[in-house]
């Protein structure tokens, strides 16, 4: 979870994309608010932290989405912030848990790899009743 404060109005966002220096979050579309450089609260999954942050954002873009997300007008707002200024202990923080999250996607991948390759694939098997 991700909140913008926004011309004196705290918006609940999620956080879709995290690096150690930004993030992409996405809202249902509310018309009138200014985009700028804005304060932010982020969530870190798993850990029992709030994170206070600058972002300055990089890119605000309307995305139609008929579903639920998108609200009474059908529109999600995703703007990409780069963190411009934060406490260093949250950033270090932050770099540590997207470098371990990276570290297990990874090894995750590796290990689902290597079973993959363990496997015999019964697909093949037919091939050798023929005669």
């Amino acid at each position: 979870m991700c909140w913008e404060l926004l011309d004196g109005k705290e918006i609940g966002a999620l956080a879709v994309d995290l690096s150690s220096t930004g993030l992409r979050i996405e809202r249902p579309f509310v018309p009138g608010l200014a985009r700028g450089a804005a304060p932010l609260q982020l969530e870190v999954p798993g850990i029992d932290e709030i994170l206070w942050a600058r972002g300055e954002p990089c890119f605000d873009e309307l995305v139609p989405n008929a579903g639920p997300a998108g609200g009474a007008l059908g529109l999600v707002r995703r703007t990409g912030y780069r963190l411009v200024a934060a406490a260093a202990r949250d950033l270090r923080m932050l770099g540590d848990y997207v470098f371990e999250t990276h570290r297990a996607k990874l090894a995750k991948e590796r290990e689902d790899r290597a079973r993959d390759d363990d496997a015999f694939d019964f697909r093949f098997a037919s091939c050798y009743m023929r005669g």
